[in-house]
């Protein structure tokens, strides 16, 4: 099980003054460097520069489509490409024309990897070259040591990943693995405790968050070329629990915890892999109050509303307020969620989201208020007013903060 990462206030007055760094708003109209991997060998080019393929733009949507899926119609969402892309528990995206990264990356991992041979060395080698040449955390990938390999091979014998399975003797495989490693669940806040490890790590230390597990599971599938992908729901107010799920729609939860909870099938989230490094880097960043963490969460998750409001707090509560990043922040998320249906989710923990995005909303109006920014400013004025009109903190920032 994993705690959900309570969202900080950073107020920090020992932080030295911060240089603007306008490349953080510019990176949310781009791919990520690992999302772009993917998308350019799969045929396609943001040339427009907005972060997403758009159809009819001579992008490649359209090739991609014709070689890879059945189409964009909804009839058929559980199998179109164009299907849209849980932020937030609220599908985003679906059928709107354009293909944004974690709608791409979802399905590569589903329905491309491994059935297509040529793509998938392809990007799999350009993925390792790019992860290893730039030390990202290796939170779904051995290292070139092969520690991994190494650890699983002296349970299961050599030659355990060459040859081809059916789906139960896979399972059966994982859950050899992971019980002759001796692996053991971790509990608390991985903020607290240093985060979440690699897949190094959790070999090291032989236990792990069900997060770390699930990650293993992916590598584990990844090397037996069975595709699967991450899937985490909430269990309770505080707690949110990540298994792999496997193409066939077979959910592998090896601590077993969800199964008391009789989760229903819409409860469950998928994450692609390129997410969760952002949420390594989410939890990281607010141990250590790392700038550059928090950006890398972004960067790798940037719709997901825990990354966008802990980057936010860090610009706005340092010592001198980075108030242009904040504003571009704050808008990018507001454009692009459906506020009304966020707020309406029915979930354990939505009056934190509720909580979350009242920071989000008062963080931009001030920023906006500061650098007199009066379009964004009455953008964020009107959120406030509509969702949080009984809020007393939310009337006395209204009267204070008038532009």
């Amino acid at each position: 099980m994993k705690k959900i990462i309570a969202v900080l206030i950073f107020i920090f007055s020992a932080i030295t003054s911060m240089a603007q760094t306008p490349t953080v708003i510019q990176n949310l109209y781009k791919f990520s460097p690992l999302g772009e991997i993917i998308v350019r060998n799969l045929g396609m080019e943001d040339k427009n520069a907005n972060g997403v393929i758009d159809k009819g733009a001579n992008e490649g949507y359209e090739g991609f489509i014709k070689k890879y899926g059945t189409g964009d119609t909804l009839e058929k969402k559980e199998k179109s490409i164009d299907s849209g892309f849980y932020a937030n528990y609220v599908i985003y995206g679906a059928g709107n024309a354009r293909l944004e990264e974690n709608e791409i990356v979802i399905y590569y991992y589903l329905n491309i990897r491994f059935k297509y041979p040529e793509e998938t060395a392809i990007i799999d080698k350009e993925i390792k070259t790019y992860v290893y040449a730039n030390n990202l955390p290796l939170v779904w990938l051995d290292d070139e040591k092969g520690t991994v390999i190494e650890a699983v091979t002296k349970v299961l014998g050599g030659g355990w990943n060459e040859k081809q399975v059916t789906e139960d003797e896979a399972v059966n495989m994982l859950n050899r693995a992971l019980n002759g490693i001796n692996i053991i669940g971790r509990t608390g806040d991985p903020a607290n405790y240093g985060g979440y490890y690699t897949l190094q790590e959790l070999i090291k230390n032989k236990k792990g968050y069900c997060t770390e597990v699930a990650q293993f599971g992916f590598w584990f599938f990844s090397e037996l070329r069975i595709n699967s992908i991450i899937t985490w729901t909430v269990l309770t107010s505080s707690i949110l629990h990540d298994v792999i799920k496997l193409n066939s729609g077979r959910m592998v939860d090896y601590f077993g915890s969800s199964y008391r909870y009789n989760i229903s099938k819409d409860k469950w989230y998928t994450v692609n892999p390129l997410q969760t490094i952002g949420t390594y880097y989410l939890a990281r960043g607010h141990m250590l109050i790392d700038k550059t963490m928090l950006e890398q969460s972004v960067l790798y998750d940037k719709y997901r509303i825990d990354n966008i409001v802990g980057l936010m707090n860090f610009y706005f509560y340092s010592a001198k307020s980075d108030n242009k990043n904040v504003i571009g922040l704050g808008n990018f998320f507001i454009n692009n969620n459906d506020i009304d249906k966020l707020l309406k989710v029915k979930i354990l923990n939505s009056s934190f989201i509720k909580e979350q995005l009242k920071d989000i909303l008062t963080m931009l109006m001030r920023s906006c208020y500061y650098e007199k920014n009066k379009t964004i400013y009455d953008k964020a004025v009107a959120l406030l007013k509509k969702h949080y009109d009984k809020d007393n903190d939310i009337y006395q920032y209204l009267k204070i903060y008038r532009l």
